[in-house]
């Protein structure tokens, strides 16, 4: 049974104890096809007695006369929780197919978890609109869905610019390396397997093995032409935990591997940084090891995506900081993860 609901001033009633099988009829809900819009003000009673709105909320689900699925969530002004007032605006969509609608009906909800705690049954019309000259086709809208997918193309277009200022990096290691490898090509720094020239003095500090010819000083040689030069074919650290390093109120895990003179570091799960959108002491992540381009104000920039937006980190002698984020936040509980890797200097 159809009930035409009930007006309180510029509020509608709906009766929340009304049995499921009656419907009430909002005028108010009701507009012409190609409406932009509609701000509608109800009153939710118990029965006579107003029903308390207090830490819930509400949302509007319609299936229109194109049998599209219409939603719109949350309550747009609690004018007064206790006595059950609050305004709810129905979006443009809803008007997009002329005709009464197939089914409606508006649900209270727990701010905790989302269930339902009532649901009242509507119905109201689409007016025919004979000024509209074209009109596109009705089409499902749900505000939430809505919302999640413009929401997820504004993540997919932070994450690319991340990704370039990730691509970046990756050159301007090339280049370095391309140094690094036409030093190599030029004899000017000494390699394994090669014959090395040192043109300067040099002192060996630890016991090496091996021969030495011409050799002025050999601290633990037999003799001077039989010093000991250590035998290595790969400088390689292996992986070392450096987790203890973070620098507070930053905690999390880091491993770093220096093979060959190129750093190569890992940190996980970090949290405690960037909170209140800086560090102490100038954003200092983490103490390295070893120290990477030492001396530049911003020696280089390592990306990685921090509160699902781009961010940088610097290296300042050996201390890693944070350079810059996009999106700074209080909440030390947000986790970042980062690779990056850079040529040692010491």
């Amino acid at each position: 049974m159809t009930i035409k609901a009930d007006e309180q001033g510029r509020y509608v009633v709906v009766n929340t104890l009304l049995n499921t099988t009656d419907v009430t009829l909002v005028d108010q809900i009701s507009g012409r096809l190609g409406d932009s819009g509609r701000l509608v003000y109800f009153a939710v009673k118990d029965g006579m007695q107003p029903h308390d709105l207090t830490g819930q909320d509400a949302f509007i689900r319609a299936k229109d006369a194109a049998g599209k699925i219409k939603q719109v969530t949350g309550i747009s002004e609690r004018i007064k929780p206790s006595a059950g007032l609050m305004s709810i605006y129905l979006p443009a969509e809803f008007y997009q197919a002329s005709g009464p609608v197939e089914e409606a009906y508006l649900a209270i909800t727990s701010t905790n978890d989302g269930s339902i705690v009532s649901s009242v049954p509507l119905t109201f019309n689409v007016l025919e609109n004979n000024m509209i000259i074209t009109a596109n086709g009705s089409k499902d809208y749900i505000d939430q869905i809505d919302s999640f997918v413009e929401a997820m193309r504004g993540r997919v277009s932070q994450l690319s610019d991340a990704l370039d200022t990730q691509g970046q990096s990756y050159v301007a290691l090339n280049k370095a390396l391309d140094v690094y490898v036409d030093l190599i090509g030029k004899n000017a720094v000494a390699t394994l397997g090669s014959d090395n020239v040192f043109a300067g003095n040099n002192q060996f500090s630890k016991p090496i093995t091996g021969t030495v010819t011409n050799a002025v000083r050999a601290d633990n040689a037999t003799t001077a032409e039989t010093a000991k030069v250590a035998h290595k074919t790969d400088d390689d650290t292996g992986w070392l935990d450096i987790s203890k390093n973070f620098i507070s109120p930053a905690t999390g895990t880091a491993k770093i591997r220096k093979r060959n003179g190129i750093v190569q570091l890992i940190i996980q799960a970090v949290t405690g940084y960037y909170v209140g959108n800086k560090l102490p002491n100038g954003n200092q992540l983490l103490k390295l090891p070893w120290k990477g381009s030492a001396g530049a104000s911003y020696p280089g920039e390592y990306s990685f995506v921090y509160n699902g937006a781009a961010g940088a980190l610097s290296i300042m002698d050996d201390i890693l900081i944070v350079h810059w984020v996009t999106n700074p936040s209080s909440d030390s509980s947000i986790h970042m993860y980062a690779t990056l890797t850079y040529i040692a200097t010491d």
